[in-house]
């Protein structure tokens, strides 16, 4: 599943055969991956949002694929509070220019779709589709 993830930190390891493989601490938790190509792209990327292709395995989530960096902005609910207030309920990472304005932009439409905060997430990735979709046909 092709996907953007925020690159926080990574590790290092090795399996018991002795094949060198990176752990990523993502915002979606720990991934591993054992594309050497990969790892090297995604070492470079610290700190900033990549384009990847994670595929599960039983418990574990692994990075099969770089893709690059990523403009896309990672959001995450991180709380209840006042709906009219952004930077309570979102945690914006990663982006570019006008992340601010677009995060807004999605929330209000997040808002429209749904009515209330503590609604589905799925209409949150549609408000954010819906912005990017009004973005691109500006530029």
């Amino acid at each position: 599943m092709k996907t953007t993830l925020e690159i926080l930190d990574f590790e290092d390891k090795s399996t018991q055969a002795g094949k060198p493989y990176v752990r990523f601490k993502t915002n979606d938790g720990w991934m591993s991956c054992f594309d050497s190509l990969s790892n090297t792209a995604l070492k470079k990327l610290k700190g900033q949002s990549a384009s990847v292709e994670v595929i599960e395995q039983g418990d574990f989530k692994n990075i099969k694929k770089c893709y690059g960096a990523s403009d896309e902005v990672v959001v995450e609910k991180i709380g209840m509070g006042d709906p009219n207030k952004a930077n309570e309920n979102l945690k914006v990472r990663g982006g570019t220019n006008h992340t601010t304005m677009y995060v807004s932009y999605a929330k209000d439409i997040f808002l429209e779709l749904d009515g209330d905060w503590t609604g589905n997430f799925q209409k949150m990735e549609a408000a954010i589709a819906i912005v990017k979709q009004a973005k691109e046909a500006f530029e």
